[in-house]
């Protein structure tokens, strides 16, 4: 699931220019270097990750910047957690706010990582954070494997008669902020939780690169508001190809991330 293209370059520079923005009078080095490894520790997996660190330390000798935190939402997303009848982890508080790096920058993210892992539970706990917070926002969930493919996008008839999918219907509504949507929807998710396979996710490519545009057999196109942002809660990256890989954040919560303890603490 790793990627270093074009895609992957530009998503850094927004986050390395967002960091100079709150310290204007700071050296770059410094602020690059932040932006290469905070930005990207989220998506390294556990055997990874001291090979990353030792590559960014060749890269910038003699420079390690502490890392950029937001302690007033932390504090936020582990109240949160507990309202929510779950463990404020700090591993599990350290990837809900990687979450919203990464949403920050991306419009379109994966949630890797292996059942019981606590996927569900950190984007939750984020929605429920930034509600808390006074940003009001919506989600919508849906399993793409659990429907066919004409079911998921849309079919046109042999009468030439069309018939919505389950995506479409979700997609419209957020763009178009019908059925319960409200422009004062700061966050707007679509929730895809389930396997990627060619057969559903090719056809999403229009969608998860910088056209942000659905396009149905019906010639429709559903543009992707400012506020709306898809997330995808997989397992793995096996048979997804190098295009959809480059096109999204990667999230990665490994096995010992969270691990068993919070779930033993709660059961207490």
């Amino acid at each position: 699931h790793y990627d270093w293209g074009l895609r992957a370059v530009k998503s850094l520079l927004r986050q390395a220019g967002s960091l100079k923005r709150l310290e204007p009078e700071s050296d770059e080095n410094p602020v690059l270097c932040r932006a290469l490894r905070d930005f990207n520790t989220s998506k390294i997996t556990t055997l990874d990750m001291p090979i990353f660190l030792r590559l960014i330390k060749d890269l910038f000798p003699g420079c390690w910047p502490d890392p950029f935190s937001d302690p007033d939402f932390e504090k936020f997303c582990a109240e949160m957690s507990r309202k929510r009848g779950l463990q404020a982890d700090p591993q599990f508080v350290i990837k809900t706010v990687g979450m919203l790096g990464i949403l920050g920058v991306r419009h379109c993210m994966f949630i890797i990582g292996p059942s019981g892992c606590g996927k569900t539970q950190v984007w939750k706990t984020l929605m429920a954070a930034l509600n808390a917070r006074g940003e009001d926002g919506l989600w919508e969930q849906a399993n793409p494997k659990a429907v066919t493919s004409d079911e998921l996008y849309g079919t046109m008839s042999k009468t030439k008669e069309w018939k919505d999918g389950l995506i479409a219907v979700i997609f419209r509504n957020m763009s178009k902020e019908m059925n319960g949507y409200k422009s004062s929807h700061a966050h707007k998710w679509v929730i895809l939780d389930g396997d990627i396979d060619a057969t559903w996710i090719e056809s999403m490519n229009t969608v998860m690169d910088d056209n942000k545009v659905l396009t149905l057999v019906s010639n429709e196109r559903i543009p992707f508001s400012p506020t709306m942002r898809m997330i995808l809660e997989i397992q793995d990256m096996k048979h997804a190809s190098p295009a959809t890989v480059s096109r999204g954040g990667v999230l990665f919560i490994n096995e010992t991330d969270i691990g068993w303890k919070p779930e033993v603490e709660s059961w207490r």
